[in-house]
């Protein structure tokens, strides 16, 4: 990821990795403007956990830096939340399990889709559900088919 990363005009290093505490609920996050991402060091639970974490912002790293993602139109937000869920492992089976989250089929893409929904919801741009859900709907098919720059999902 750190060589797709970086032939995308993102030389990722260490700088660019910070673990902090947090205010919030969340277990990392991006910031677009500073160019790095935040690991939030009590809300980690293991090492596979941060491993995710940190795949999961990088995901959004690379949209950042390949598509010119304009994270105040929730259309942008809710492709790069899609591809980031589906792609970090951020929605496999045992995390889901441990969420209470327990579906026989499609469970990957319920977990992808829910998570994208909480996040879009989350844009000061977002008036409301509705708004979060319609954007992960209209983008859907084209971004979570869009596993750029793996050949699969992990």
């Amino acid at each position: 990821m750190l060589e797709h990363l970086k032939r995308n005009g993102c030389d990722v290093g260490p700088q660019n990795i910070v673990c902090e505490p947090c205010s919030t609920v969340r277990a990392g996050g991006f910031s677009p403007d500073a160019g790095a991402i935040t690991i939030c060091q009590e809300r980690i639970l293991h090492k596979q956990h941060m491993e995710d974490t940190i795949m999961h912002e990088l995901v959004h790293m690379y949209d950042h830096c390949k598509f010119k993602v304009d994270w105040k139109n929730l259309r942008h937000h809710a492709c790069s939340e899609i591809r980031a869920n589906s792609l970090s492992g951020d929605c496999k089976f045992t995390r889901e399990l441990r969420r209470g989250f327990l579906s026989i089929s499609k469970q990957h893409q319920a977990c992808v889709r829910r998570r994208a929904v909480m996040s879009v919801r989350a844009n000061p741009a977002c008036p409301d559900d509705e708004t979060a859900e319609r954007a992960v709907n209209e983008v859907w098919e084209s971004c979570f088919n869009d596993t750029r720059p793996f050949d699969e999902i992990f």
